[in-house]
């Protein structure tokens, strides 16, 4: 009887020795999982405030975005793996039989990905162009590694797959350099449809604006004055920014005038 005790109690002491061990495991598991994910916004907001001042082109950010966020997940799932007490060569071993039967049976979500690192680094079109493919037609919001976003006459949000873009033929109408401007205005103490009526006459007068109207998106309002959001098109990169800051500026002295992102 007493060895039975022994060896149950040795047993126990070992289930409870493992249990402990496996709640640590996870609790800094889950510390690792959420350093990654703020760690991978952080990069995505610093990519984007690169495309907001001009330094890189948008497809390029991007890129870099997408590319920043993978290898942070990886290296996260390393770290986490490695707190379970993976066996590597194990782990290895079913990852390479695991790659040949995933690779078969998700063929054109690899398509996809594939496709959007050759748009992203081709750029046979870029974030601000309007393109048309089969019968969708919208200015390209954004560039993922999946899928790229165009926004249609209605305000729809199509999500075009890559791998369609990549094999179909496609038209881009952007005929000139045009590209987009996000520019943020706050503290604004006019009515709304004043407002309106001078951001669109201000732009509308730059002869480096695009036959597209600007399009404006109110963001909220307040005692201390309401925020507004105003997409140019522009027909070059260089300087352009600045000269929407400053007439936007001009016309609003009161106001902060920015670009988005800063």
């Amino acid at each position: 009887m007493d060895e039975i005790w022994s060896q149950t109690r040795d047993e126990l002491v070992e289930a409870y020795g493992d249990l402990v061990a496996f709640l640590i495991a996870s609790v800094q598991g889950v510390v690792v999982l959420l350093v990654a994910v703020l760690v991978a916004r952080v990069l995505r907001n610093r990519t984007s405030t690169a495309k907001s001042l001009g330094r890189l082109a948008p497809n390029i950010v991007a890129l870099l975005a997408n590319a920043a966020s993978i290898i942070t997940y990886i290296v996260a799932a390393s770290i986490i793996l490695g707190l379970f007490g993976a066996n590597w060569t194990a782990l290895l071993a079913v990852l390479s039989v695991s790659t040949v039967a995933i690779s078969l049976a998700l063929q054109d979500v690899l398509k996809n990905y594939i496709a959007g690192v050759y748009i992203l680094l081709e750029t046979p079109f870029s974030i601000g162009d309007r393109i048309s493919i089969r019968d969708f037609e919208g200015e390209v919001e954004t560039i993922e590694i999946r899928s790229t976003v165009l926004t249609n006459d209605a305000g729809e949000r199509v999500l075009v797959p890559n791998a369609t873009i990549f094999s179909e033929v496609l038209t881009n109408r952007s005929t000139t350099h045009v590209r987009r401007r996000t520019v943020v205005l706050e503290g604004l103490r006019q009515s709304p449809a004043d407002v309106e009526r001078v951001v669109t006459e201000t732009l509308g007068s730059r002869s480096d604006q695009a036959s597209r109207p600007p399009r404006l998106r109110w963001r909220s309002f307040s005692g201390e004055g309401s925020s507004l959001e105003v997409d140019s098109w522009v027909l070059a990169d260089d300087g352009v920014a600045d000269g929407d800051l400053g007439a936007l500026r001009d016309a609003f002295p009161d106001a902060t005038v920015r670009l988005a992102g800063e």
